[in-house]
């Protein structure tokens, strides 16, 4: 196996080990109502939390895609293996239990919070390594943040009054695919 295989199987098995431990404590606190253990944001949400967070992922993601067609750079992307994929979904996972979860406490509020969302977010689009030499890279690290800032919306806002990640985790990887179906569709998987 070449070594973009092996990192994208090694990801996806990351991602799925950590939600299958996650959901385990999930499980638990639902049927013993149980205070939070080990994972951060084990409880559920209301429907409109998904449904806002999800939309709001999809909406950045054709956005991003329009500014790249916009300043004629969509044809600028990286080729990605069709393996990929793999990577994303356990990206999505393991980013969201990172970024929103341990490293944003539920209880945090006001300047605090705000603070750690956009620090968070900056460092979220820098660990993405974009190329912020040319207006490609800048275009895809301003997205990563924005939807960094995006995700950590989809935690901490009224429609998610327990602080879910359950939101966070379906946003990001409706945003993974997305940008995975944008680059099919126009020829980036191979």
């Amino acid at each position: 196996m070449d070594r973009p295989t092996i990192e994208a199987l090694l990801y996806f098995v990351l991602g799925v080990c950590v939600i299958a431990a996650w959901t385990s404590e999930y499980r638990q606190r639902r049927t013993h109502s149980g205070v939070e253990l080990f994972w951060p944001g084990t409880e559920s949400a209301p429907w409109a939390a998904y449904f806002v967070a999800a939309a709001g992922a999809l909406l950045i993601t054709i956005a991003e895609a329009n500014v790249e067609v916009r300043y004629e750079v969509a044809d600028q992307q990286s080729v990605l293996p069709a393996i990929s994929i793999l990577a994303l979904i356990g990206a999505s996972i393991i980013e969201e239990v990172v970024f929103r979860g341990f490293t944003a406490p539920a209880h945090l509020a006001g300047r605090k919070l705000l603070g750690l969302i956009l620090a968070g977010s900056l460092i979220f689009a820098l660990i993405h390594n974009f190329d912020l030499n040319n207006t490609s890279g800048r275009i895809s690290a301003i997205f990563a943040f924005l939807t960094s800032l995006w995700l950590y919306l989809a935690r901490f806002n009224p429609l998610n009054p327990h602080r879910s990640l359950l939101p966070c985790f379906i946003a990001h990887t409706v945003r993974n695919l997305a940008v995975f179906g944008i680059k099919w569709s126009e020829g980036f998987i191979s």
